[in-house]
C-alpha cells in the first residue's frame, strides 16, 4: 500500500505506474511516522550573532517542541524571541518509522510504502508476471497490437492457478485474450514461472 501526506495539486500519479495495489491520501503525516524535532544549529548560527550567542535558549525551546508545535511551524508559523524569531527552516526533522514501512520526505510531501507482501499480494504479482510472459509472446509471434488471442495455461501450481482465478479480468484485459483455458498437460506448451511459480502456456490469435 502507498500513502502520502501533502500537496495534492496536479495529476495524481496511477497506481499501475507505482506498481502499488491501493493508494491513500492522508492530511496528517502523524499516521504515518512518529515525528520529533531538533534545532538546525548550522542555519541558527547564519541568522546572525543575536541567534549564535542565545543558541542554548533557543535549542532549549526547539528540543520541547510538541508535534502539534512542530506541524504549526510547518505551516508557516514562527516562534518569537526577544532577539527575533525562528520558524520551520530552523529545524531538522526526524521521522521515527513503523517496522515493515519505508518513507520518504521534504518539506511538501510524506510518502510512505507498506512493504509487507500479503498472500493476495504475491499472487497479484505472479498475475503481472504472467501478463509480461503473454506480452512477451505477442511481441514474438509478430501478433498486432490489435489481435486478439486466446490463451492455454498449465501447471501444478495451486497458489498461480489461485492468481489467475482471482485477475484473470486483468490478465485478460491486458493481453486482449477473449479466452483463457486450462490444459489437462504440459504437453506442446512453452515453459515458464511467474514470481517462481511454474507454468506452461501458449496463445493463438482468436
Amino acid at each position: 500500500m502507498f500513502s502520502a501526506h501533502g500537496h495534492r495539486g496536479g495529476e495524481r500519479p496511477k497506481k499501475e505506474e507505482l506498481n502499488v495495489r491501493e493508494m491513500k491520501f492522508i492530511e496528517d503525516e502523524t499516521k504515518l511516522v512518529q515525528l520529533s524535532a531538533k534545532p538546525n544549529f548550522l542555519a541558527i548560527k547564519a541568522k546572525g550573532p543575536d541567534y549564535a550567542k542565545n543558541m542554548k535558549v533557543i535549542s532549549a525551546k526547539l528540543n520541547s517542541l510538541s508535534v502539534d508545535e512542530i506541524k504549526a511551524l510547518q505551516a508557516g508559523e514562527t516562534i518569537k524571541f526577544d532577539f527575533g524569531e525562528v520558524g520551520a527552516d530552523y529545524l531538522m526533522l526526524n521521522r521515527i518509522v513503523a517496522d515493515g514501512m519505508a518513507v520518504e520526505a521534504n518539506q511538501h510531501f510524506t510518502v510512505a510504502l507498506d512493504l509487507k507482501i500479503t498472500d493476495e499480494l504475491r499472487r497479484a504479482c505472479v498475475a503481472r508476471e504472467l501478463v509480461n510472459r503473454i506480452q512477451n509472446r505477442r511481441k514474438n509471434q509478430n501478433y498486432a497490437i490489435t489481435d486478439k488471442i486466446e490463451v492455454t495455461l498449465f501447471s501444478a501450481s495451486d497458489v498461480f492457478k489461485q492468481a489467475v482465478a482471482e485477475n484473470e479480468a486483468y490478465i485478460a484485459g491486458e493481453t486482449q485474450a477473449v479466452k483463457i483455458a486450462w490444459a489437462a498437460s504440459a504437453d506442446g506448451l512453452e515453459a515458464n514461472d511467474a514470481d517462481g511459480e511454474a507454468f506452461s502456456f501458449t496463445t493463438v490469435k482468436a
